[in-house]
């Protein structure tokens, strides 16, 4: 009997061995999971972050096309009701063409002069 009683302390010693041996496996792998959860959850309001701020600036982007497509409605507009009006508005527009050549060709031929 006293060598299944040393046999029976040995199996408790080896069970509260590995048992102590497992708890410090588990708190490790939880302290692992821990720190893998935090990472997680920093990456994730980074996102969020980075998320509303290109919100923010597509709305602005929107924005600014929105004021631009007015601007360029209202011009085309203007142009077609002086294409419309009348001989009269054809001839101004016109010679405001062939200024605007004349101006670019001008400038161009002094800027070469200046640069040779």
């Amino acid at each position: 009997t006293s060598t299944r009683d040393k046999m029976g302390a040995r199996s408790n010693g080896w069970t509260d061995l590995s048992e102590e041996a497992m708890d410090a496996q588990n708190r490790e792998y939880q302290e692992r999971l821990s720190q893998k959860t935090a990472f997680l959850k920093s990456l994730a309001v980074d996102i969020e972050s980075e998320a509303k701020d290109h919100h923010r600036l597509l709305d602005g982007v929107d924005d600014d096309f929105d004021g631009t497509s007015g601007f360029l409605g209202n011009t085309l507009g203007r142009v077609n009701k002086m294409i419309g009006a009348g001989k009269s508005n054809r001839q101004i527009m016109c010679y405001v063409v062939i200024l605007i050549i004349f101006v670019f060709l001008a400038l161009y031929y002094l800027i070469g002069k200046l640069r040779s």
